[in-house]
């Protein structure tokens, strides 16, 4: 199963609302919220499918988005470097 972790060097200031999440030490800074700062504090240890029970189960997403939402977010976590897939 691929789950989700931190990708290493990674800087992060959370303050309850907004994550200021860097891929250490050339950056950007990037600045998540909403739904993008519940994705990054959920995603860890979880795959896409548990992800998105998590973001239902929250009340941030529908049945209907959950997946896709989920899918998105992390990819695009991904791509800047925050998040990196793993195997179990």
């Amino acid at each position: 199963m691929t789950t989700f972790a931190q990708a290493p060097d990674v800087g992060v200031i959370d303050d309850g609302v907004r994550v200021f999440a860097a891929a250490l030490p050339d950056g950007p800074i990037v600045v998540l919220a909403d739904i993008a700062a519940v994705v990054w504090r959920a995603a860890p240890g979880r795959d896409v499918h548990a992800l998105a029970l998590q973001l239902i189960e929250d009340g941030i997403c529908t049945e209907e988005t959950a997946s896709a939402d989920a899918g998105l977010f992390t990819h695009a976590l991904i791509d800047v470097g925050l998040l990196r897939e793993e195997e179990d």
